[in-house]
């Protein structure tokens, strides 16, 4: 798997706006691409910055799609949302919580 992972600096002013972006037309885009396994879009408070983590199954589908958004840099600066680091990365290791493996109450 490969992952393009991104940091953004976000207007502060324009957030409301900026989320309903991501939850109407940029999460379904991404979902929609050829490849896609999941996404995170992510907020640092302390710092404003917007954070990103987009995986998917292979290193070509990563690439179009760490493409696709350097096309759009326009548009998202346009909407007060402008790119400080944008890299594809190799997964090495994922871990993922399982609720059905998951034991509440005392240590064995």
């Amino acid at each position: 798997m490969h992952a393009v992972v991104g940091i953004w600096t976000i207007d502060e002013a324009r957030r409301g706006e900026q989320n309903r972006t991501i939850h109407e037309e940029i999460v379904p885009l991404t979902k929609g691409r050829p490849g896609f396994v999941c996404g995170y879009w992510m907020h640092d408070p302390e710092t404003g910055k917007a954070h990103t983590t987009i995986v998917f199954n292979s290193r070509e589908s990563a690439g179009s799609f760490k493409a696709f958004v350097e096309s759009r840099s326009k548009q998202a600066a346009q909407a007060g949302v402008t790119g400080d680091i944008l890299a594809m990365v190799e997964v090495v290791a994922d871990a993922q919580f399982n609720p059905r493996s998951h034991h509440h109450g005392a240590v064995q």
